[in-house]
């Protein structure tokens, strides 16, 4: 049965209803213009309603609208051709953007002023009967429209959900036909596709060239149609506009000449991986390192006081006086050792409070300045952070000094630090940093000098993980080096 056969059954709507609202027909058309005035004179209260409305050139063609839907209402013929008009008006009210309740009152408003032009009938009887035909005929209206709204609305909340989910997706899946060519696509990602539209493109332009030559996609395309089977490559890196990129690739064959291209970017996943590597790695090394200097200590102590009591009992002009001077120097440096060693395996619990960062820096530059007077030490700039001020100040004097030591602390050089609420830039005018030494500086124990432990930085890096901020390589003005210390905000 057809649903608007169903209806009728319902809200037994007969042939003499159909009589009724036929004969109705001459004495409602008169009062067709006023209908619509007061139709959407009644939307105009509504703030929700009048939402949709946009100038009065809009309103007066739905007016006209309105009016013919009223004649079809009255005259008929109810069929499914009338069915599928009222379903199309269900629709707009979705496509417009209008509330489901908005149908209801206005139908209301609509029938109560055609029931009261019935009322007029010289015979009450027949007026009685025609609002009821009336009110059948627009309440199927009613539940054709609203059914239809309601399902077109479910649709649309759908395909939004969709398209969300593969906006969201990881995965990126291209449908490559017979010819080479992109036949359809989940939302492909701007990063890795760029902003270009991919249907209809080959699939080799589409790829970014590099991901292509390394994952040898081509040759992996052809053995996969051929072998009918899917081949997966479980992981691609790849360098792409100066970054290190990992992909998942995977072709699945549809048929001899057609197949699904999935790419995956891995990129974070295997970063977040490699700092917890990173981070496990760097616990079993403080373990070892406080560990050893633990062992060092108390024998380089007893080898201290016994060289400063012997080069004491010896006079200046005895020739083992130098050597034992030296010996005591290679002491003091392993003790120094030791204590970075310590440092490391222990890192400083952070006491964060309100800093000014502009009063910290110009004490790290006062205490550089008095052994390397030489050098253009300075600071610009105020802001404050939450953190703790002494680790702040020992970030700040390591970085000032390894500059100046990477600079020889000779004349005509300059270190800048450039304070901004919630960092620092610290950056010199040096040979600043290798290339093949930007990955490993913050690594333990590496360092380009001939003296030094090389966990000064790893030591910064540390300390300032536990304010709760980052330590990284950065620019500035200067031609050298350049570290950006950020820490969180008051």
């Amino acid at each position: 049965m057809h649903p608007f056969d169903e209806m009728k059954a319902w809200v037994q709507f007969a042939p003499e209803d159909e009589v009724l609202l036929r004969g109705f027909l001459p004495v409602v058309t008169p009062h067709l213009t006023a209908l619509s005035e007061l139709f959407y004179a009644r939307i105009q209260l509504s703030p929700g309603a009048s939402a949709v409305l946009k100038d009065d050139a809009q309103i007066a063609r739905l007016k006209g609208t309105l009016s013919q839907w009223a004649l079809e209402l009255v005259s008929g013929p109810w069929d499914d051709a009338y069915y599928k008009r009222r379903e199309r008006i269900g629709r707009m009210h979705v496509q417009v953007g209008l509330h489901s309740r908005y149908m209801f009152t206005a139908m209301n408003v609509y029938r109560d002023a055609m029931c009261r032009i019935a009322s007029e009938y010289s015979d009450p009887a027949l007026g009685r009967l025609t609002c009821c035909s009336i009110s059948k005929v627009a309440d199927m209206d009613l539940a054709i429209m609203t059914g239809t709204f309601l399902e077109s609305s479910e649709r649309r909340q759908v395909s939004t959900l969709q398209d969300l989910l593969i906006s969201q997706m990881p995965v990126t899946v291209l449908l490559i036909d017979g010819d080479g060519r992109v036949a359809a696509a989940t939302r492909p990602g701007i990063r890795l596709f760029g902003d270009t539209p991919v249907i209809g493109r080959h699939w080799m332009d589409a790829l970014p060239a590099p991901l292509v030559r390394a994952a040898d996609l081509d040759a992996v395309l052809q053995r996969a149609l051929e072998s009918g089977r899917e081949i997966a490559l479980p992981r691609v890196d790849v360098r792409l506009e100066g970054e290190d990129r990992n992909f998942h690739l995977s072709v699945v064959p549809l048929d001899p000449t057609r197949a699904l291209l999935h790419v995956e970017e891995l990129t974070e996943a295997v970063r977040t991986e490699g700092r917890l590597v990173r981070a496990e790695s760097l616990a079993q090394l403080g373990a070892l390192s406080a560990a050893v200097a633990h062992e060092l200590r108390n024998p380089l102590a007893g080898i201290s006081g016994a060289i400063q009591v012997i080069s004491r009992s010896l006079p200046e002009t005895d020739k083992h006086k130098p050597v034992m001077v030296k010996v005591e120097q290679q002491v003091r440096r392993l003790d120094s050792l030791v204590t970075d060693l310590l440092d490391f395996a222990r890192p400083a619990e952070a006491k964060r409070a309100k800093v000014r960062l502009d009063e910290v820096a110009l004490l790290v530059i006062d205490l550089v300045q008095r052994d390397h007077p030489l050098v253009d030490l300075r600071t610009t700039g105020e802001g404050e952070v939450m953190a703790d001020a002494n680790l702040v100040q020992q970030v700040l004097l390591n970085l000032v000094l390894n500059a100046v030591q990477a600079m020889d602390g000779g004349a005509g050089h300059a270190v800048h630090l450039r304070v901004r609420d919630g960092s620092v830039l610290v950056n010199d005018d040096g040979p600043g940093i290798p290339e093949e030494n930007v990955e490993k500086i913050f690594s333990p124990f590496f360092t380009t000098r001939t003296r030094g432990t090389g966990l000064g930085l790893a030591i910064c890096r540390q300390a300032t993980a536990a304010m709760g901020g980052s330590l990284t390589l950065s620019t500035g003005d200067l031609r050298g080096a350049a570290f950006l210390l950020e820490l969180p905000l008051v």
